[in-house]
């Protein structure tokens, strides 16, 4: 299975849709690093999955052709509350090309996975989020919005998909986490889900859920963000991974990272200049606490902006 979750984050006055996912594929054995969690070409959304890979693939990979291939969904003419209402037609006119159904039964199976998509609306100038999922009593993959997974005090908006176990564990953890920190009466999550998916990773206690944690964001100005996470792996110590997968020898990152533990976001071309810095006997990095907000440059639009929150010493 797997456990996967968004939310939407709230910093200040900032708001930013979170998607976050373990790494691991299991059956009949345990395969880390794989991606959970897909990008759309179009930027302002995010795909994350949990369940049977063999369905899971074929459909978003499907979807993110079809988003491919239209000039309306590539470019955003199409707002994503249309994608949605697109990705369930497509998703069930799929299910009736399977064929070679063993003898006796007249009806695939229903789809082993769940799905949870989101962005930013700009038709209704807000976050959207949704968990596919088969509806037995109406045989059908069907969708329910974020409203109506998880509320504590106040509505805190967030979606689950996967291990239900894991799901209600990290509800739990969640609701305690928040009332620690006096925020259970306040209806907004900052990385108190992440937290929690990091601490039920590491405890092992679920054979379906592990390997590195899975981060990404969609900010309002539609696009969205991966984050590079530092985990310790099989073959490394503190390992910057991407989505899952580890980092080559040598390979470059310009993507925000993370420290999992003490929860600090961190530019890499800060972080490299201060190398070079404490390489030439400076005093070392100094750490800042970060939020993304966009690009400082339309022409390079693969390094981001980070626009500093709280500096710490």
């Amino acid at each position: 299975m797997t456990l996967s979750m968004a939310w939407i984050r709230t910093v200040g006055t900032a708001h930013e849709l979170v998607f976050a996912s373990d790494s691991r594929l299991s059956g009949c054995q345990a395969w880390d690093g794989c991606p959970k969690i897909l990008t759309l070409a179009r930027g302002d959304s995010l795909i994350a999955f949990a369940g049977d890979t063999l369905d899971a693939y074929p459909l978003i990979l499907q979807f993110r052709n079809w988003v491919e291939s239209d000039p309306r969904a590539r470019t955003r003419e199409r707002d994503i509350s249309e994608l949605k209402k697109r990705m369930r037609l497509m998703f069930m006119d799929m299910r009736a090309h399977i064929t070679a159904l063993p003898r006796g039964v007249t009806a695939p199976d229903p789809y082993g996975c769940e799905l949870i998509f989101g962005g930013w609306s700009w038709r209704s100038n807000a976050f959207r989020l949704w968990r596919f999922h088969w509806v037995e009593v109406e045989a059908a993959y069907n969708f329910s919005s974020i409203g109506s997974h998880f509320s504590v005090g106040h509505h805190h908006p967030i979606i689950f998909a996967g291990n239900r176990d894991a799901a209600a564990m990290a509800k739990e953890r969640i609701t305690a986490l928040l009332k620690a920190r006096g925020r259970f009466r306040t209806p907004y999550f900052d990385m108190e889900p992440f937290e929690v998916l990091r601490d039920i990773i590491r405890e092992q206690a679920f054979h379906d859920i592990g390997g590195p944690p899975q981060l990404a964001k969609v900010c309002r100005h539609s696009n969205s963000q991966p984050f590079a996470v530092r985990w310790d792996t099989p073959t490394s110590k503190s390992e910057l991974t991407m989505l899952g997968r580890p980092r080559f020898p040598g390979e470059r990152t310009w993507a925000p990272v993370i420290d999992p533990d003490k929860i600090e976001f961190r530019n890499p071309r800060t972080l490299a200049k201060h190398a070079r810095s404490a390489a030439k006997g400076s005093d070392g990095a100094r750490t800042w606490r970060c939020r993304s907000e966009g690009f400082d440059n339309p022409r390079r639009q693969q390094t981001p902006r980070l626009t500093c929150l709280t500096r710490l010493h």
